[in-house]
C-alpha cells in the first residue's frame, strides 16, 4: 500500500489541484467572516467558537464529498485505473490505500478548518468582547462527528459507484433529501416517515454518537450507508472489467 503515492497522484492532476485551491480559500474566508465579524458585529458579546466551525462547516459539506469522491472515484472516470493496477498489482490493496489516502487528506482539512475557526475566533475575540471556547466539547462531538459521517459516505459512495459524477450525485444529493424529508415529515407530524428516514439518517446517527446518546437503532444508517456500500464496492472493485 503507497497511500503516498495516491496523494501525490490527486495533487498532480489539474482538477485536484484547483479543487484544493478553491477549497481553502473558501474556508478561510469563511473563518474569517465567521470569526472576525462576530467581533465586529456583537462588540458586547463574546465570539463564540462553535458559531464559527457552524459557518465553516457549511463549505466543507460540499468541499468534503468533492475531493473523497474524487481521490476513490476519479481513476475509474479518466479510465487511468488501468495504468494503476499495471504498476500496482493486487486491487484491494489499491483500494485499501486510496481509502487511506482519502482519510489522511480530509482529515487534515477538517482539522485545519478547526484550528483557523479557533485562530479566528480568539482574533475576533480581541475586537469585540472577547471569545468563548466553552463550547469546544460541543464542537468536537457534533460539527467535527458529523463531517467525518460525511466523510464516510462520501468515499462509500465513491467506492460504489466507481463514478465522479455519480458518486458526487449520491454523496451531496442523498443527505439533502433525507434532512429535507425528515423536516418534512416532522411538519406534517408523520412519525412513521421520520423512523424510517431516521434509519437512514447518518449526520443526525454521528452527532447521537459523538454526544453520547446513541442506541442501537442510530447503527442502522452506519450498516445502510456506509459498511454496506463499502462491502459491495469493495466487490465490484476486485471484478470490474477495465475498458
Amino acid at each position: 500500500m503507497r497511500p503516498d503515492i495516491d496523494i501525490r497522484s490527486y495533487f498532480d492532476t489539474r482538477a485536484g489541484l484547483v479543487v484544493v485551491l478553491i477549497s481553502a480559500l473558501a474556508v478561510a474566508a469563511i473563518a474569517v467572516a465567521g470569526g472576525l465579524l462576530q467581533g465586529g458585529l456583537l462588540p458586547d458579546e463574546a465570539v463564540d467558537v462553535e458559531l464559527t466551525v457552524i459557518a465553516v462547516s457549511l463549505p466543507l459539506s460540499l468541499i468534503i464529498p468533492v475531493i473523497a469522491v474524487m481521490m476513490t472515484a476519479g481513476e475509474w472516470s479518466d479510465r487511468s485505473i488501468q495504468v494503476t493496477l499495471l504498476q500496482r498489482p493486487g486491487r484491494l490493496r489499491v483500494l485499501t490505500s486510496k481509502l487511506l489516502s482519502t482519510l489522511m487528506v480530509v482529515g487534515a482539512i477538517i482539522a485545519g478548518s478547526v484550528l483557523l475557526s479557533m485562530a479566528t475566533t480568539w482574533i475576533g475575540g480581541s475586537i469585540g468582547d472577547g471569545s468563548d471556547f466553552a463550547s469546544m466539547d460541543r464542537v468536537l462531538t457534533t460539527q467535527v462527528t458529523a463531517l467525518l459521517a460525511t466523510l464516510a459516505f462520501s468515499v462509500a459512495m465513491g467506492v460504489l459507484t466507481q463514478s465522479t459524477v455519480m458518486g458526487l450525485l449520491a454523496a451531496i444529493g442523498i443527505p439533502f433529501v433525507v434532512s429535507t424529508s425528515r423536516q418534512i415529515a416532522m411538519l406534517a407530524g408523520s412519525e412513521t416517515l421520520d423512523g424510517v428516514l431516521r434509519s437512514v439518517d447518518l449526520q443526525a446517527a454521528a452527532v447521537a454518537f459523538g454526544d453520547g446518546q446513541a442506541e442501537a437503532f442510530d447503527v442502522l444508517p452506519l450498516l445502510i450507508l456506509v459498511v454496506l456500500p463499502l462491502a459491495l464496492g469493495a466487490w465490484r472493485w476486485s471484478r470490474r472489467e477495465i475498458g
